[in-house]
C-alpha cells in the first residue's frame, strides 16, 4: 500500500526573498529611475510651459538663463534648435546605460565606469561649447542698451544665488 498524502517526489518549501535582496532591488529601482530622469531630461530639454531655463542651464548657461529675458531665451532655443546637439545628449544618456552597467558588474568595472565617464564628460564638454557659442551670437546681436541691461540683470542673478556679485567686475 501506498500512502495517501504521498503523491511525488518530496517538494521543498519556497524559500522567503532575504532583505538584503529586497533592499538591493529597491536601490536599482530607484537608479534605474533616477538614469531614466536624467535621461529624459537631457533629452527633451525644456521645461514645462516653454520654460527653456533647463535647456539653457545643461549647457552650461547657468545664470544667464535666468538672466536673459524670456524674448532672449526664446531666441536662443531657436539657436539650439537650428544646431546639431541631440547626439551629444544621446552620447550623455549612453554614457549613463554604460555606467549603470559597470555599477552591476560584480566585481565593480572600474575601467568600463571610468571610460563611461569621460565619454559623459567629453559630451557635457562638448554641449558647453555649444552653448557659450550661442549664447555669445545672441549677445552679439544685441544692442549696447540690451547688453548692459542683460549685465544688470546678470549682477542680480549672481548677487541672488551666490550673495554676492557686483554690478563691476
Amino acid at each position: 500500500m501506498s500512502d495517501a498524502g504521498s503523491t511525488g517526489p518530496i517538494q521543498k518549501p519556497p524559500q522567503k526573498t532575504g532583505r538584503g535582496l529586497k533592499i538591493a532591488l529597491a536601490c536599482s529601482l530607484a537608479l534605474n529611475l533616477m538614469i531614466a530622469g536624467l535621461v529624459a531630461g537631457a533629452v527633451l530639454g525644456a521645461g514645462p510651459r516653454g520654460d527653456d531655463q533647463p535647456a539653457l542651464r545643461a549647457l552650461g548657461l547657468g545664470p544667464f538663463a535666468l538672466a536673459l529675458t524670456r524674448e532672449d531665451r526664446a531666441e536662443m532655443r531657436g539657436r539650439i534648435d537650428g544646431r546639431a546637439t541631440r547626439s551629444d545628449r544621446q552620447a550623455i544618456g549612453q554614457s549613463l546605460v554604460a555606467l549603470q552597467t559597470a555599477l552591476r558588474a560584480d566585481p565593480f568595472d572600474r575601467p568600463m565606469a571610468e571610460a563611461a565617464m569621460a565619454r559623459s564628460r567629453n559630451a557635457a564638454r562638448d554641449l558647453q561649447a555649444f552653448g557659450h557659442d550661442a549664447l555669445l551670437d545672441q549677445i552679439e546681436s544685441m544692442d549696447a542698451r540690451a547688453r548692459a541691461d542683460l549685465a544688470d540683470r546678470l549682477g542680480r542673478v549672481l548677487r541672488r544665488v551666490n550673495g554676492r556679485g557686483g554690478d563691476r567686475p
